[in-house]
């Protein structure tokens, strides 16, 4: 049959359980022959055959492409809530609802309004997907209770909008209360429209372990002229220049230790870009004044661009990373940085050449060399299976910082994978206090001279990292296997690589070990 339902239909399974013709049946058995052989197939029994049809006919009704109807999520939440990234699309792209698009999502009533459950996995894929293919979305991490709940869903999305978030989880939900005051939509949204509709207004957001006095300051004549939000920590005003500006001026003079960033109506419609939110800016500046030792106050300039590109890279925003990184190229004090960053992004979401091209241009911008930078152009060239370069780049980086461990344990490996035993062993010998990994590639290095005691030594210290990798487990099983012959062991280490490898490289160790599996 014709019909291919999308990934993630066994997630449905146990609640249609509860619709009598779905009892009996087993996912694999739903479409998989056509009319003539079903009937053949089933033909000893008629009520069987009857709930199949009805089961692959229910479904049919409510699956559509790579999108499950809502009536399916309302079975789930007749048992449980269901945790999960509620979406929304500015634009519709007719290639996202493809079936060759893996993922798959819950269509909600609501327009252009979608579900996809944590429980499906898969989400950096997810988010990357759409980043790619330039689709403007907005996603929120949530809980939906019950069916009613579906109804006002769409008013949890506001938030992110508020804040120009393309997703929002409940991690960076903790983050931003470092920033503001308060998360409710409502009394950010009242700040939002009385900073974009008054003339020669001002937004200041304060962040200090001890506001007291401001406090009483604000409970004066001023309170009636300000929006105010409060918190613990943080206050957020809204009001004329005029007014913020004797706030600021009591600010300087205080003792307090505190920090502060403020953005005006000029700096605003100076420094605004498509989809960007005053709030936004504000908590660039006040994350700006953060990051200075000697200053306790910045209004919003054209720097504060790459300190939002960063947050938002924290917050794995990576679409608006690379807007505000991008923005920041003409203004940045720190270009090595800033190319690094968007080398990063790139990266990240696949961008190879881009990020070599950022690179490359940094290298050649007479600023003297940078060990990052040939740091990250070597493993941009190992993802391009191009040891060579890599190995040029990554002996650069240690050259340039002998002492910086990632840099050498990344340059360990990549010798290592290119077989350059020779040239490893001098690098390893040349290190004073090597890390545990690097003490790791010792014990493959004795392991590959055949001094198994000495590489025994050495390679057992995997057993202390929490990443490890397969291959020093299956050098670790064949030690086990020839030489303590302790079974339990063996087995152990030789699941975990599986679980490690893909069944290629897997096999492809195995066999040149000569490891015999029982």
């Amino acid at each position: 049959m014709n019909f291919t339902p999308p990934a993630n239909l066994n997630w449905f399974f146990p609640f249609l359980k509860k619709i009598s013709f779905f009892k009996e049946i087993k996912t694999e058995e739903l479409f998989k022959y056509p009319t003539e052989e079903l009937l053949q197939k089933y033909n000893h029994s008629k009520e069987k055959l009857i709930n199949l049809l009805l089961a692959e006919r229910f479904l049919y009704e409510n699956i559509e492409g790579n999108l499950f109807s809502q009536k399916l999520l309302e079975l789930a939440l007749e048992e449980q809530p269901v945790s999960g990234y509620l979406i929304s699309f500015s634009e519709r792209k007719n290639n996202l609802w493809d079936s060759d698009f893996k993922l798959s999502f819950i269509k909600l009533n609501s327009e252009d309004l979608y579900f996809y459950p944590l429980e499906w996995g898969s989400l950096s894929k997810l988010f990357i997907n759409f980043w790619k293919q330039t689709i403007p979305f907005r996603a929120v991490e949530t809980d939906i209770l019950d069916k009613k709940e579906l109804q006002e869903v769409k008013e949890k999305l506001k938030l992110a909008e508020l804040l120009d978030f393309s997703y929002l989880s409940r991690k960076v939900l903790e983050e931003l209360k470092k920033y503001l005051p308060s998360l409710k939509e409502k009394e950010l949204e009242e700040i939002n429209k009385t900073f974009l509709n008054l003339k020669k207004g001002g937004l200041l957001l304060i962040n200090g372990s001890n506001l007291n006095g401001l406090r009483k300051r604000l409970r004066g004549n001023a309170e009636e002229k300000l929006k105010v939000l409060d918190s613990d920590k943080t206050i957020l005003i809204c009001g004329k220049i005029s007014e913020l500006n004797e706030i600021i001026t009591d600010l300087k003079n205080t003792k307090e230790a505190f920090k502060a960033g403020v953005l005006t109506e000029e700096l605003w419609n100076q420094f605004k870009v498509e989809e960007a939110t005053p709030l936004v800016f504000l908590i660039g500046a006040l994350e700006h004044a953060k990051r200075l030792k000697d200053e306790h106050i910045i209004f919003f300039n054209g720097f504060t661009y790459h300190v939002i590109g960063d947050l938002y890279y924290e917050w794995n925003n990576l679409d608006k990373a690379l807007k505000y990184y991008l923005l920041a190229q003409k203004h940045t004090q720190q270009p090595v940085e800033l190319a690094l960053s968007i080398a990063a992004v790139y990266y990240a979401l696949g961008e190879l050449k881009k990020a070599e091209k950022v690179l490359k241009k940094e290298l050649c911008a007479c600023r003297g060399e940078d060990p990052a930078i040939h740091y990250n152009l070597g493993l941009i060239y190992i993802k391009k299976e191009k040891l060579e370069e890599a190995k040029f780049h990554l002996y650069k980086a240690y050259l340039l910082q002998p002492e910086n461990q990632i840099f050498r344990e990344a340059l360990v490996k990549c010798l290592w994978d290119m077989g350059a035993y020779e040239e490893l062993e001098e690098v390893l010998n040349s290190i004073k206090n090597p890390s545990e990994k690097e003490e790791i590639f010792l014990g493959k290095l004795y392991f590959q001279k055949k001094d198994y005691q000495r590489a025994f030594e050495y390679l057992k210290k995997i057993f202390k990292l929490p990443d490890r990798d397969g291959e020093t487990l299956l050098f670790l099983a064949w030690l086990y296997l020839y030489f303590n012959k302790e079974k339990e062991v063996i087995d152990i280490l030789l699941k975990e690589a599986q679980n490690i490898l893909s069944e290629e490289e897997f096999n492809k160790i195995i066999e040149k070990l000569g490891l015999e599996l029982r």
